[in-house]
């Protein structure tokens, strides 16, 4: 399992033009084979602050995704936004379990 969790500091804030890019892509990416999660959300205590969760099956799953013409499309709108600050950390796990 490949969890990736991150921030973007968007110095304009999170306009509804940027959560209209991340819900199209986040609705493709739900339908892609190895997703599990796949979520950008507004930090609650910070309005500049857009999250980033995602849940991949593994490793050929990710690097598929960032192939998809819906990624490359976002990559297209996060061109127009003002990021001064970003932080994605990826992480391998074998196993897990729910709590």
């Amino acid at each position: 399992m490949i969890v990736i969790a991150g921030s973007f500091r968007l110095d304009d804030g999170i306009t509804d033009e940027v959560m209209v890019a991340c819900k199209s892509v986040m609705q493709a990416t739900h339908q892609e084979e190895g997703c599990h999660e796949y979520i950008f959300y507004p930090d609650p205590l910070d309005s500049n602050v857009l999250r980033v969760f995602e849940m991949w099956e593994n490793e050929e799953a990710l690097t598929n995704h960032f192939g998809t013409s819906h990624v490359d499309g976002f990559r297209k709108a996060m061109g127009s936004w003002t990021i001064s600050e970003r932080e994605i950390k990826k992480f391998e796990t074998d196993s897990f379990e729910s709590m």
